[in-house]
């Protein structure tokens, strides 16, 4: 099984060329999935789309790209890639966060819709779960984001597992831009 994070060598760095790939390495392992990955990086409109604004956005950073925030490279992608709707899956927890997202985007000329995650009031009952309190729908949150046609989804502090079902279920493209970690804040 591929172990990167354990590579002694890195030899995907273009310093480390001349030395000998590990057993583990992917790249040795897996020429058929690295071939028909740079088929579709090729052939496929819109990953060819994603790669171009990628490499509009790195140049438009370029030696400024330890002062660029996350939030400014969202925006500044989602300009190269002509997107007018976001959309933003919100924990209800981070609602004051999400209104200043909200007002910076519109600042920057979007359109934003957002959904907290407790819209629709399910409750675990609902859902055929036993637990106490409240339950989040992120099911609903994708669903209504794809309704309301948005280009582009950030993600904002969703619970782990429903991070997973709002990417499984949204049809635009999902860039997580908080991630909730309760012990670290």
């Amino acid at each position: 099984a591929p172990q990167c994070a354990k590579c002694p060598v890195v030899r995907c760095r273009p310093l480390e060329k001349d030395k000998k790939l590990p057993d583990f390495c992917p790249t040795k392992n897996y020429p058929d999935i690295i071939k028909e990955s740079v088929k579709r990086h090729k052939a496929d409109s819109e990953v060819r789309a994603i790669n171009l604004a990628w490499v509009e956005l790195m140049n438009k950073v370029g030696q400024n790209r330890w002062s660029w925030t996350r939030l400014d490279e969202v925006i500044e992608y989602a300009k190269i890639r002509g997107v007018k709707k976001i959309g933003i899956a919100t924990c209800i927890g981070l609602l004051r966060e999400a209104k200043l997202l909200t007002n910076i985007l519109e600042g920057h000329g979007f359109d934003v819709v957002s959904v907290s995650c407790l819209a629709g009031e399910v409750t675990p009952e609902d859902v055929d779960l036993v637990r106490e309190g409240i339950f989040c729908n992120p099911i609903m949150q994708a669903e209504v984001l794809n309704r309301e046609g948005t280009e582009l989804n950030i993600m904002l502090g969703l619970c782990i597992g429903h991070d997973i079902l709002f990417l499984r279920y949204s049809k635009a493209d999902v860039t997580p831009f908080v991630v909730k970690d309760r012990a670290l804040g």
